[in-house]
């Protein structure tokens, strides 16, 4: 992993110069906000149970493919097309060292755009405070849970977003099917919720497979028990395999790149 921690620099370093991502960062929190400000008007009139920062999660959660694409389109695309990727490669930094300190910046920056979201229930937490402690935005464990979400989810869609930069050297094509890849999964989850229970044993090869496809089956109920403070391990080890996946089919692109 030589050359990690330069490449991770000059990585953060790029996307916090970049104006591309301080405008999709600043129109996504501005629909962020609008909706969690509609969710929380509405909240008084449904019966639904889950805490309105569940809103915020599962927001940022479905607003991923529109935001992570910035982030992760031009790592390799824009580095093939300018045919820098040669020189990095000819530096003291491996391929594993340039793909996860690729992945590290980008991580950091959707981690960084997480934690400016929190900044709406913080509003209402610290301007009226008993409206946010009858709303539930007051209990911690809800915040750890919450970020230990984004945390499993940010890791795997990055990763995503890296190896398909590392399949092209246009920025459009690498955003493009990052966005795909992430609405496939996203739709996914969706099109799976409420349908299966919770399979700890599983009897058949049905079942085997259902538990086996982890947060794809179950992703938004599991969302749910992490908005309200319940850790799942289960789906953070689903995360954690999807993103060594796709870190490891980038990792092995690079250097059959370099060949």
């Amino acid at each position: 992993m030589s050359g990690y921690i330069n490449i991770l620099r000059y990585e953060l370093f790029g996307l916090f110069i970049s104006p591309a991502t301080y405008v999709s960062t600043f129109y996504f929190l501005c629909l962020l906000g609008i909706g969690f400000r509609f969710f929380l008007q509405a909240f008084a009139g449904t019966d639904w149970v889950l805490p309105p920062f569940s809103s915020l999660i599962l927001g940022l959660t479905f607003g991923a493919p529109a935001i992570v694409p910035f982030l992760t389109m031009r790592t390799f695309a824009e580095e093939r097309k300018l045919g820098t990727l040669e020189t990095l490669m000819s530096a003291p930094v491996s391929a594993t060292g340039l793909v996860l300190g690729k992945w590290s910046a980008s991580l950091i920056f959707f981690f960084a755009i997480s934690a400016l979201a929190t900044c709406y229930p913080l509003l209402l937490w610290f301007g009226f405070p008993t409206q946010a402690e009858s709303l539930g935005l007051t209990d911690i464990e809800k915040w750890i849970g919450g970020g230990a979400f984004l945390l499993a989810i940010g890791s795997s869609f990055t990763a995503v977003g890296i190896f398909a930069s590392s399949l092209t050297n246009n920025q459009m094509v690498a955003g493009m099917l990052t966005f795909t890849l992430l609405t496939l999964y996203l739709s996914a989850m969706t099109l799976a919720y409420g349908e299966y229970d919770h399979l700890g044993n599983p009897s058949n090869v049905k079942e085997f497979f259902q538990t086996c496809l982890g947060s794809i089956s179950q992703g938004l109920t599991k969302a749910q028990h992490f908005a309200v403070g319940v850790i799942d391990l289960q789906t953070l080890l689903h995360q954690v395999v999807l993103t060594f996946l796709f870190l490891s089919l980038a990792i092995l692109k690079i250097e059959r790149y370099h060949h």
